[in-house]
């Protein structure tokens, strides 16, 4: 039987690790994805097994190849340089080329938050969740109403970046470290975004999208998910609009869906 020791051991053991040890992942993240491998098996080996790959399968997405501290240097010196708006696209458009997620939405990306504006309005408020680079957008908004915007996230040297890149051009937004699965976002917002993460959530905790959508404070949620896969050979339309209306089903909810390039856009008002 597994106990509190070995679970802090497994919990040190990542935290320490050549893999994992510079992201700083939150305990409260390493004990929720322990605990629920735990309710699943009774083998400490069997645990530990299904603990470390659940822990690639989430934070995978996360490793990417960039040097933020040499990327943060690099943003103080064009703010140096430059507040001019053209000049700040081109710099957050190639570090966003160097992440999966943000470099598949480059070819539409003014197209896709336009898209969002027209079905849901002009949030003054926006929790933006498991964030990644997405917030590296904010120039393509054309959103003038937009007051604040919090950024979530699990991965702390991402998030350092992203607070000087806010504090140097966009001062109403924040950063925060949190994962909101294991603790629900309680901030009250006119809007909450969801990109490409529903379904590694639910690989993570089954219903759990569900959970999140209940949890949140904001009358408008805007979910994304890939119209394909990676590699674009399988349409996955029906079973990604089946895992979103399985997560509303029964809630007061009203929902549409449209596609901008290669995400499937949900749009869910709380009634």
């Amino acid at each position: 039987m597994i106990n509190d020791q070995d679970i802090q051991k497994f919990i040190q053991d990542v935290q320490s690790s050549r893999k994992y040890r510079d992201l700083e992942l939150p305990d409260t993240f390493l004990h929720d994805l322990i605990n629920y491998e735990i309710a699943q098996a009774s083998n400490k080996n069997a645990i530990k097994e299904t603990f470390r790959k659940k822990l690639h399968e989430v934070v995978a997405p996360y490793l990417e190849d960039i040097n933020y501290k040499k990327e943060t240097a690099n943003l103080i010196a064009l703010n140096i340089d430059t507040q001019d708006i053209n000049t700040i696209r081109t710099w957050t458009r190639a570090i966003m080329e160097k992440h999966a997620s943000t470099h598949e939405r480059l070819p539409h990306l003014e197209d896709f938050y336009q898209t969002i504006w027209a079905n849901i309005g002009y949030p003054e408020s926006i929790i933006d969740l498991a964030c990644a680079l997405d917030p590296l957008a904010l120039p393509w908004f054309n959103h003038p109403e937009l007051k604040s915007f919090y950024a979530i996230d699990i991965h702390k040297p991402r998030l350092d970046f992203l607070s000087t890149f806010f504090e140097l051009f966009f001062s109403f937004a924040k950063s925060i470290q949190q994962d909101f699965i294991a603790e629900p976002i309680h901030l009250k917002t006119d809007c909450a975004f969801l990109f490409k993460e529903a379904h590694r959530m639910e690989k993570r905790k089954p219903s759990s999208t569900r959970q999140v959508i209940e949890s949140l404070n904001a009358r408008h949620i805007v979910i994304s998910l890939p119209a394909t896969d990676l590699r674009g050979h399988h349409d996955l339309s029906d079973y990604h609009t089946r895992l979103i209306e399985k997560s509303i089903s029964g809630l007061n909810i009203k929902m549409s869906q449209t596609q901008s390039g290669s995400e499937l856009l949900y749009f869910i008002e709380k009634l």
